[in-house]
């Protein structure tokens, strides 16, 4: 069943960006099965944290089991890439990975989720994306799906919106006009940039839409926070 089946009777809980922290991801999990609620993580499962390889052995079976949905973040892009290629560039997950005792099946079963999972997840008044936002997103036949997105949202879902140039750190400065363009009565739940560490932070536009920033910087010292929206029925 896919996440808009399971939300006309049963709440989602959207997960921000993991990073490898299992235990924070333990507890948010264990809360949503307490509530009966389907997890939905929004990307980046992996990097910055101490156990990238923990994470993947406890998302990556409820992932091929139905029991859990992941939208595709930049990191989680990353070491699909690397899996694909693993003559590319050796990222430190894709050596910790290989380096497991059960790395070839947890390889093998990494990959065949990562391609599969959506660019963007939609239900009844929501969307879950990792970077940002694009209004074309409502009617792309491609309804996320990994084959047939087009690029342009491709990479807004990955990276985000940016303005094309550089901080002094040498990432790109990312930009936050998509979030004027929401329509009214629709919550656009994103991960990806750490606006705030304490809590995710809500903004609403002039025309009724809102966007929740859920990355609170798990890695960071921060939380690993969720958002619920309610079962339909």
């Amino acid at each position: 069943m896919n996440a808009e089946t399971i939300h006309k009777t049963r709440p989602i809980v959207a997960i921000g960006d993991v990073h490898g922290m299992t235990d924070l991801l333990a507890e948010a999990l264990a809360v949503a099965e307490a509530e009966g609620a389907f997890p939905v993580l929004l990307g980046d499962l992996v990097d910055k944290g101490p156990d990238s390889v923990g994470v993947l052995r406890m998302v990556v079976p409820r992932l091929a089991a139905g029991t859990m949905a992941i939208v595709r973040g930049n990191h989680d892009e990353r070491l699909l890439k690397s899996l694909i290629k693993p003559d590319g560039k050796k990222t430190r997950v894709l050596v910790d990975l290989m380096a497991a005792a059960d790395a070839e099946e947890l390889a093998a079963q990494t990959s065949a989720v990562l391609s599969v999972a959506p660019y963007w997840i939609s239900v009844p008044g929501h969307i879950l994306v990792h970077g940002a936002f694009h209004p074309e997103m409502l009617t792309c036949p491609s309804r996320g799906q990994a084959a047939d997105v087009p690029r342009k949202l491709k990479a807004l879902s990955l990276y985000g919106e940016t303005d094309g140039s550089l901080n002094e750190e040498g990432y790109p400065i990312r930009t936050y006009a998509w979030v004027s363009r929401i329509p009214e009565g629709l919550t656009v739940i994103v991960g990806h940039d750490t606006r705030q560490m304490h809590e995710p932070l809500v903004v609403h536009n002039g025309q009724g839409g809102r966007a929740v920033f859920l990355d609170t910087g798990a890695a960071k010292g921060g939380r690993l926070s969720t958002w619920t929206i309610p079962a339909l029925a």
